[in-house]
């Protein structure tokens, strides 16, 4: 993990693809095709503590840093985390550089020494966040930030998922004042939006397994239709 923070530090492109669930057979093709971490939710998905394990144990024998989302910010459940040896925490719902430091705090109380070789990711996905971005961008300890848009859509418009004006100028300004302040950052979405998160300043690059599957399956079909012989080719 140290050279995937090494690179996060020196604004070269991460990217982290989430696993989809207790897939732990997925994790050994993605390090054969070039993530460079496996991201494994725990907030969004049915994936408990002794299934995250299981995905942690397949990482390690794929050579391939794994992440946790976590469900909250508990640290007990922190704690749990980092005992199995996860390489690095996602914090959702971080509001305040008070959570952000207290989040960095349960990586030194949990890890001593090791503590500087977790990644420790917040996410922005409240209008608190955004108010409190500034304070939030200068807790120590802090790797990156990953931009929530369907919850921040939510809280800002009430419509998860939401893509409007209003959105786009929060990710905007979020963007901005991060990279202002030399932060590491990104966004959940679809390649197809790659560019966008690029233009952005975006180095931090979550994908699902489903968005990587779709655009196979796309490239696929469009390889097909033009397949000559066929009918519109």
């Amino acid at each position: 993990m140290e050279n995937i923070k090494q690179r996060l530090a020196t604004g070269q492109t991460v990217v982290a693809v989430n696993v989809g669930g207790r897939n732990p057979d997925v994790v050994a093709t993605l390090a054969k095709y070039g993530a460079d971490m496996a991201f494994i939710d725990c907030e969004r998905s049915g994936i408990a503590l002794d299934s995250a394990a299981e995905l942690l144990f397949a990482a390690k024998a794929a050579r391939l840093p794994a992440i946790v989302r976590t469900h909250t910010a508990d640290q007990a459940e922190l704690v749990r985390f980092l005992d199995r040896g996860v390489d690095g925490l996602v914090i959702p719902h971080v509001n305040t550089a008070a959570e952000a430091a207290a989040a960095a705090e349960v990586i030194r109380y949990a890890c001593g020494r090791d503590a500087a070789s977790k990644l420790l990711v917040v996410q922005i996905e409240t209008a608190q966040a955004i108010q409190n971005l500034d304070e939030l961008a200068a807790v120590p300890g802090v790797d990156a930030y990953l931009i929530g848009p369907n919850d921040l859509a939510y809280d800002l418009c009430g419509e998860r998922g939401a893509k409007n004006q209003r959105m786009t100028a929060a990710v905007d300004d979020i963007c901005a004042r991060l990279q202002t302040r030399g932060k590491r950052f990104g966004m959940p979405g679809p390649l197809a939006e790659r560019a966008e998160f690029r233009r952005r300043g975006a180095t931090f690059l979550y994908y699902s397994l489903e968005w990587l599957i779709q655009s196979g399956f796309q490239a696929l079909k469009a390889a097909d239709a033009n397949e000559p012989g066929k009918p519109g080719a």
